[in-house]
């Protein structure tokens, strides 16, 4: 029973840990993706 315990134990770490760094990643990417709008607004030149 021990051993099963650990087990479970060990994958809903993995799981944790997996959907924590795609958090970060969306975070990040959504970051980026709003850094690079504010660039173009900033370098946009009116006629």
């Amino acid at each position: 029973m021990k051993s099963g315990q650990t087990m479970f134990e060990y994958i809903l770490v993995f799981v944790v840990l997996f959907g924590l760094l795609g958090a970060i990643h969306i975070f990040v990417s959504a970051a980026r993706s709003s850094a690079e709008r504010t660039t173009q607004l900033v370098t946009c030149e009116y006629p």
